[in-house]
């Protein structure tokens, strides 16, 4: 291989990997309709614990977990100054096919729904 198309290689590598909005794992969104800020936020099941930024009321943040097994999903945070650690909840397998939502509630509480995206 000349340097011309290593260089072409690589460049095209870099794009491929780079895609936004792509990715190999399961998606995971955290939306907060609680009414306050929650903080502390950790998201974990078999295999994986991600600790989130602090979510806005009105809020969300996404990010991609590497689940080990077929596995629940656990949400716990901090609001006014009250940590919740409500039971695991929902389900997800080690599919980049697996959306995941955890909306927190008014009264904190927790709903998890799973959706599968071809």
């Amino acid at each position: 291989m000349n340097a011309s198309s290593l260089a072409c290689f690589c460049l095209s590598l870099l794009l491929v990997s780079g895609v936004p909005g792509c990715s190999r794992h399961p998606q995971v969104t955290v939306r907060n309709n609680s009414g306050v800020t929650i903080t502390n936020v950790v998201i974990s099941g078999q295999g994986f614990s991600e600790k989130l930024r602090d979510i806005v009321s009105g809020g969300s943040e996404r990010t991609a977990v590497r689940p080990t097994a077929d596995s629940g999903l656990r949400l716990a945070f901090e609001a006014n100054g009250t940590r919740y650690s409500p039971p695991e909840n929902g389900y997800l397998e080690a599919s980049p096919h697996y959306r995941v939502t955890a909306t927190v509630a008014p009264d904190f509480s927790v709903k998890v729904e799973s959706s599968i995206k071809p």
